[in-house]
């Protein structure tokens, strides 16, 4: 296993020969900057005294071709900014959506939206106005120095405005930050409050739950909203104050180099105060931009913390074994997992002990009361969770130790709920890969899905939609079937698969799971449908997170029959 936690910093070093460049395209703008000045002076100098249209003539246009030149290098440095946040995004997508799917799987709360928003905010600051500014706030010692040239007086008043506007930035900064972070932290909340809700909004409605559950989306969103009120306003009145003393220190530099020209100490004639006004104002430009910019560096930086806080928790599995398919043989050695509670240290295992062994093409049927562990151990079996102590192995080799996209394919699974995705419903059937038609057709035979797929307006080309809302929950349920049997699946974890099924589909199903079963799938099936039974190899019993009860259907159904078993006897018993 690597860790991550480099990830970003490395992206962004990567991009340091483009913001070389950017910053050299740069000096050479700044030092053209100084064109308009340059040409003021000559225009006093020698054509008001000559008054030679010819150099005048020439003057205007190295003026223009300086112009056009300065123009020309700021296009380019704008496509430069451009083209480094466009490697950037390509450089960290992969990552960030594979740590970000992590970790919904394992925490369903997880504020999935507002990390691609924090990656589209860091993304967006990387060809910013702000970051340009950013590059050029070292060239204001080029104006600095030109400014001291003129008359040290007038560079030192420079300076003196220079420190006050840093002072000022940091301190309004200092007391604008933790306001912002605040802010975001109940925009998050708020966000993740909305999300959790109108996934049940059905439910709210029908019993009229609307307005409460409102008013405490309310307190979130008043939260954010005040913060970010407080925030916005001492960022104001910073922008405000800069502004100021930037005109401020315009006017007091005419004015000294106006008093520096009475007294006979400024060289070049008059021409040369106003020269120095501009020059002085050029002085406080970048800083007085980034000011401007100040929000936009916040969030950027509030991003980049968030983003790479995620990253350096994300650690990368090396390639996993490239191994032949499996041929169905599963192997569960004292398996335990212990669920992560949120303050606590130590943690109780939920599933202790689980242990059994499948030959190819057998099948077991789990059962068991509520929470007893049974869809966690489904979890378990595919390679969802990673067990505390133990192991799930398939033809002897860890299920985490092999290839996950060679064993993909033989492997097929059904959750508790049943998870349809944005896309056509051969989509997917065919797990979005390129449609296999044998297999494809295959599957609809095994479930009698080809008459309910004619009845479709667009067959299996229609369009499922956001979560397959549109679709029943049989519906749902046979699509999830249908992907999970479609293919090579060797291995078949079904949760409830008989949910929301009709009679007649039920029997479809039973069928199927038959049929397969003949071919050499093995089935792992969490139900208690007697009619699975009958197929069934072996039976698997749980409470608490314990089996107490494995063997033989018969034999299983028998013992309880001759002496139930209490739920808090934690005996296991193996035919």
């Amino acid at each position: 296993m690597s860790s991550q936690a480099e990830s970003i910093q490395q992206t962004l070093s990567e991009l340091w020969p483009l913001w070389r460049k950017v910053w050299l395209f740069g000096l050479v703008t700044h030092l053209l900057i100084l064109v308009p000045s340059w040409y003021m002076l000559e225009v006093y100098d020698r054509v008001i005294n000559s008054r030679n249209v010819s150099t005048l003539l020439m003057l205007t246009v190295m003026a223009t071709f300086a112009y056009l030149v300065m123009e020309a290098l700021e296009w380019q440095r704008r496509h430069l900014l451009q083209a480094g946040a466009n490697r950037f995004e390509q450089g960290l997508q992969q990552r960030v959506f594979e740590r970000v799917f992590a970790a919904k799987l394992a925490m369903q709360t997880f504020p999935a939206q507002q990390v691609f928003a924090d990656f589209s905010t860091l993304k967006n600051a990387l060809h910013s106005s702000a970051l340009l500014g950013l590059i050029d706030a070292p060239f204001c010692l080029i104006f600095l120095a030109a400014v001291f040239w003129i008359h040290p007086a007038l560079g030192v008043l420079t300076l003196f405005g220079l420190a006050i506007q840093l002072v000022l930035t940091v301190h309004n900064q200092s007391r604008v930050a933790p306001l912002m972070q605040q802010a975001n932290l109940h925009a998050i909340e708020s966000q993740r409050y909305f999300a959790s809700i109108s996934r049940h909004g059905d439910v709210m409605h029908a019993m009229q739950m609307l307005v409460p559950i409102e008013q405490r989306w309310l307190q979130h969103q008043h939260g954010f909203l005040w913060q970010q009120a407080q925030a916005s306003e001492l960022a104001g009145k910073s922008a405000a104050a800069s502004r100021w003393l930037q005109t401020l220190q315009t006017s007091l530099i005419l004015g000294l180099a106006c008093y520096l020209f009475i007294e006979g100490e400024l060289m070049n004639g008059g021409a040369m105060m106003i020269v120095a006004s501009i020059l002085a104002a050029r002085v406080l430009t970048p800083l007085v931009q980034c000011v401007g910019h100040w929000k936009t560096y916040e969030q950027a930086w509030t991003a980049y913390q968030r983003i790479n806080s995620l990253l350096s928790g994300a650690t990368v599995a090396t390639d996993g074994l490239v191994l032949p398919p499996p041929t169905g043989e599963v192997t569960v050695e004292q398996l335990s997992y212990a669920m992560p509670q949120a303050g606590k240290t130590t943690t109780e295992a939920f599933i202790r002990q689980v242990q059994f062994k499948l030959a190819a093409g057998q099948v077991l049927v789990v059962a068991g009361a509520s929470a007893s562990g049974k869809s966690t151990l489904a979890r378990l079996l595919v390679g969802l969770l990673a067990p505390s102590s133990g192991r799930v192995r398939f033809d002897g080799v860890d299920v985490h130790r092999w290839d996950k996209t060679q064993l993909g394919p033989h492997l097929g699974y059904l959750a508790q709920e049943v998870d349809v995705f944005d896309g056509s419903m051969i989509d997917n059937i065919c797990r979005f890969q390129t449609p296999d038609s044998e297999a494809l057709t295959e599957v609809l035979t095994l479930l009698g899905m080809h008459e309910w797929i004619t009845q479709l307006p667009d067959g299996l080309k229609t369009v499922i939609g956001q979560s397959g809302m549109m679709l029943s929950g049989g519906e749902r349920q046979l699509i999830g079937l249908a992907r999970a049997f479609y293919g090579k699946s060797r291995i078949v974890v079904l949760d409830e698969p008989n949910a929301n099924l009709d009679s007649t589909t039920e029997r479809a199903l039973q069928q199927a799971i038959a049929r397969l079963k003949q071919q050499g799938t093995t089935f792992i099936i969490i139900s208690h449908l007697q009619h699975i039974l009958s197929i069934a190899d072996t039976m698997l019993v749980m409470c608490q997170g314990q089996m107490i009860r494995y063997g033989k259907p018969a034999d299983v159904m028998a013992s309880f029959q001759a002496a139930p078993v209490q739920a808090e006897s934690g005996k296991v018993a193996q035919s």
